[in-house]
């Protein structure tokens, strides 16, 4: 059974507000050691002027909040590959790392869970004002979703999980049964015709 306050100890949201003042809720972050951080960085943002496959500045404006306590601090040493982001942020106290997965394969059918934290700006059950919102007002809206399911189909780099992966999810980490980090959410398939599908880029 997995510990959901454990694991969600360890992640965070990145967050941006452009130059127009528009905030935005980017992705889902989870740390894998001493100030260190993982998220995803899709194609679209990248072809947006983000950084693509190479070692750059992360965008102007783009934050980290810690979804524990709503301790906020700017990212650094950002670093992009594949989708994937690492980089630098440090919070007040002290943080968590997840394990990975070590020494292990996937097969079909494992059973596998996924946590990640939806973006909470646009639902008409808040009825946020996007003109006022900042990240403290946003912080107390922040709720971790858990995608409960079991690999379904898998590439050489991807897998499937089976669930919905809603927008702001993708970044959090995918786990197996024992908690340990097998890959990072990417995004998901939600055709009202077939079943729904998360993708993950597999690190096992």
């Amino acid at each position: 059974m997995h510990d959901l306050p454990t694991i969600a100890s360890s992640c965070g949201v990145v967050l941006n507000t452009d130059a127009n003042g528009r905030f935005s809720h980017v992705s889902t972050a989870w740390c894998i050691g001493a100030d260190e951080w993982i998220t995803t960085w899709p194609d679209d943002q990248a072809a947006a002027g983000a950084p693509a496959t190479n070692t750059q500045e992360p965008p102007e404006n783009l934050v980290l909040m810690y979804t524990n306590t709503g301790a906020v601090d700017l990212i650094s040493e950002w670093e992009c590959a594949d989708g994937i982001a690492a980089f630098r942020a440090h919070v007040a106290g002290s943080v968590p790392a997840l394990p990975l997965c070590r020494g292990k394969e996937l097969h079909k059918r494992d059973g596998l869970w996924a946590l990640g934290y939806p973006s909470m700006i646009d639902h008409p059950a808040f009825r946020l004002h996007r003109g006022s919102l900042n990240a403290e007002r946003y912080f107390p809206y922040l709720c971790p979703w858990v995608i409960q399911g079991h690999l379904a189909l898998f590439s050489v780099a991807d897998g499937y999980l089976t669930g919905r992966c809603y927008a702001g999810m993708a970044g959090g980490p995918v786990l197996d049964a024992d908690g340990q980090v097998v890959g990072v959410l990417l995004d998901g398939q939600a055709a009202p015709d077939h079943p729904a599908l998360s993708r993950f880029h597999r690190f096992v």
